[in-house]
C-alpha cells in the first residue's frame, strides 16, 4: 500500500461499531441449554464472522447432536429475536467518531457483518447506517468469514482494488477472511486478548485515533 492509495476502510458491525458479541454468546447458550453441553462462551467469541446456520452445524457435528437444519433454523429465529430485543442500540462512541473521522479524509466507509440484514437495522439508526457507502450482511454473499468472499463482495460493492482496504475488525475469521481477500487488518482488543488477534497488521484496545494509525499504514 503506497502513500494516499486508501480506496475503503470496512467495518465489522459486532465488537466493533456495537458492544454486542456478549450477547450473541449468552443466547447462543441460551438456545442450546436444552441439550446439557458444556459450550465454552470463549469458544462462541472464536466463531464470531461466521453465518448462524454455519455456526449451529459446527455445535451440533461437535457436541454430536441430533438436530435437523430445521429445528436449527428454529433456533436461530429465537437468537436473532432476542439479539434484536437486548443487543445496545447505536455505535460507540469511538466508533462513530472512527468512521466520521474516515470519512472525512476521503475514504469509503463499509460495514461487513455475519449478521442478517434485520439484526443490522436494529442496532444502528437511520444516520448511522447513511454513514456507510457500503452495507455487506449474512444476505450478500454466500460462504462466511473466513472465506474472503465477504470482504470481496465489500470492495466489488465499493469499487475499490483489495490492496487499497483495510478492514477493522475483533475476531480471528474476520481478520483471516480480510487477508485472504488481500487487505490489511485493523483489530481491536474488545472481545479477545491480543495473542488471538496476531494475524493483523495493528492491534488497538478501542478505534481511538483510527484515522492516524490508517494514514500511517498506507504508508
Amino acid at each position: 500500500m503506497t502513500a494516499n492509495s486508501i480506496e475503503a476502510v470496512f467495518f465489522d458491525v459486532d465488537g466493533v461499531l456495537i458492544d454486542s458479541p456478549d450477547v450473541h454468546v449468552r443466547f447462543w447458550l441460551e438456545a442450546f441449554k436444552p441439550y446439557n453441553i458444556d459450550l465454552p462462551a470463549q469458544r462462541l467469541h472464536l466463531e464470531e464472522g461466521r453465518k448462524s446456520m454455519d455456526i449451529a452445524r459446527r455445535i451440533v457435528r461437535d457436541y454430536k447432536l441430533d438436530l435437523s437444519d430445521d429445528k436449527l433454523e428454529e433456533l436461530i429465529r429465537w437468537k436473532r429475536e432476542q439479539y434484536r430485543l437486548h443487543s445496545p442500540s447505536g455505535m460507540r462512541s469511538d466508533a462513530l467518531t472512527a468512521v466520521r473521522d474516515v470519512k472525512a479524509n476521503g475514504w469509503k466507509v463499509g460495514l461487513v457483518s455475519g449478521s442478517v440484514k434485520k439484526n443490522i437495522m436494529s442496532v444502528l439508526s437511520e444516520g448511522e447506517l447513511s454513514l456507510f457507502d457500503v452495507k455487506i450482511t449474512a444476505e450478500s454473499y454466500k460462504k462466511s468469514k473466513p472465506d474472503p468472499e465477504p470482504y470481496l463482495t465489500a470492495c466489488r460493492k465499493a469499487c475499490a482494488e483489495q490492496q487499497n482496504c483495510i478492514a477493522i475488525e475483533n475476531a480471528p475469521l474476520g481478520i483471516e477472511s480480510a487477508k485472504a481477500a488481500g487487505m490489511k487488518v485493523v483489530a481491536i482488543t474488545s472481545t479477545l486478548p491480543e495473542a488471538l488477534l496476531k494475524d493483523a497488521d495493528v492491534i488497538m484496545n478501542d478505534l481511538n485515533g483510527l484515522a492516524e494509525v490508517l494514514t500511517l499504514i498506507r504508508r
